[in-house]
């Protein structure tokens, strides 16, 4: 039982631990206007937890890309 108690206490302080990890001090807006100058807009962003969708989406793009080369080829011949 002190054992299960234990390894609870140290999975819920990992936890905790991680969740402050991740909340990193926002820059000043003056600094993130200039970020977001510079920086070329995406078409979608990506979130931390829309990384999976975010890959099925790019692999059908590139499925259709090579469809289309494909296609593209055939009616060369």
């Amino acid at each position: 039982m002190k054992t299960f108690l234990v390894l609870m206490l140290s999975v819920a302080a990992l936890f905790v631990w991680q969740r402050r990890g991740n909340d990193a001090p926002q820059p000043a807006p003056a600094q993130t206007a200039a970020i977001e100058s510079a920086a070329a807009p995406s078409p979608r962003e990506v979130w931390e937890h829309d990384w999976a969708k975010h890959s099925i989406d790019r692999t059908h793009e590139v499925l259709d890309q090579v469809r289309q080369t494909r296609d593209q080829n055939e009616d060369q011949r």
